[in-house]
């Protein structure tokens, strides 16, 4: 299964870490190196510019007579600012996204909670605090994000049946989110598109991961500001008309683990809901840039 919640073992090459499970795999491949791998030809099927880094993906497939592998390269190129190396250095962590990414979700696994496989992750500091960096991961089918099933399947979150299933869904990610939190970790994405569903089985049972651990808050004196934010921007992402208040608010009261809502949780739900059209309009705004910056 290339998702999970076991605990990975790393081996180290020049300039990278590599999960103990592939190491065989990408030898066989000629990959454990890291201009290889930073350098894998390939598609690139999302690219995104972030302050002073260029994020692309890649898939990497590799077949042979008996399978077909498909893995995901997460390739960061640093960009040159006029005030990276004077101002940069004092606001940002030194180590690379792509090997922090890594570590992250080996830390994850480390408190069981369900992630893609990392295969690996590399870093090279090509200049005074830029580096060259890298993430390649497992595929995760035949998981999908619970965003595809709102979005490609909601006939399946309808009905008897599917009023069932849904409230299974809303519970099994409150709970996650308050797992990740109780281990110490924010995620700063974590909503409908960051949760991974696997296949139902027949007697409609399912288990839950995340993935893209790209922003992670490990300050816990914020905690109260992570819960505001994650059951603003989950709720968010569990659209009307087929998410009512009633299933935003049993996502709410799964994670406190209330039944009643006194004073202070009418105080949070309020607050919940103010962050949640800030959100909305904060989305619509990049939506209409975009609309507007096509040729």
């Amino acid at each position: 299964m290339t998702v999970g919640a076991e605990k990975i073992s790393i081996k180290k090459f020049p300039h990278m870490l590599v999960n103990q499970h592939y190491v065989s795999f990408l030898e066989s491949h000629n990959l454990l190196d890291f201009d290889r791998i930073y350098h894998f030809q390939g598609p690139v099927i999302k690219q995104r510019k972030e302050r002073t880094v260029m994020r692309s993906v890649v898939p990497m497939e590799f077949c042979s007579e008996s399978e077909k592998r498909t893995f995901y390269l997460k390739r960061h190129a640093p960009l040159d600012t006029v005030l990276r190396g004077r101002i940069v250095p004092f606001f940002e962590k030194r180590f690379s996204p792509g090997v922090s990414e890594f570590e992250y979700i080996c830390a994850f696994r480390e408190h069981g909670i369900p992630t893609v496989s990392p295969v690996a992750a590399g870093e090279r500091e090509i200049s005074a605090n830029q580096y060259e960096s890298f993430l390649v991961t497992d595929s995760f089918e035949p998981y999908i994000p619970l965003e595809d099933i709102i979005r490609i399947f909601p006939d399946d979150l309808r009905g008897k049946a599917g009023e069932i299933k849904k409230r299974n869904l809303i519970q099994q990610a409150s709970l996650m989110a308050r797992q990740i939190h109780e281990a110490g970790f924010n995620h700063c994405d974590f909503n409908a598109t960051h949760v991974l569903v696997s296949p139902f089985d027949e007697k409609g049972l399912f288990s839950l991961a995340t993935f893209d651990l790209q922003r992670i808050d490990r300050k816990k004196w914020l905690r109260w500001k992570w819960f505001i934010k994650v059951m603003a921007e989950m709720s968010y992402t569990l659209p009307a008309p087929l998410f009512t208040e009633e299933d935003w608010l049993f996502l709410y009261q799964t994670y406190k683990g209330s039944q009643r809502l006194n004073m202070w949780d009418r105080f949070e739900l309020n607050i919940i809901k103010r962050k949640r059209k800030k959100i909305s309009k904060h989305t619509d705004k990049i939506a209409a840039r975009q609309i507007q910056q096509k040729p």
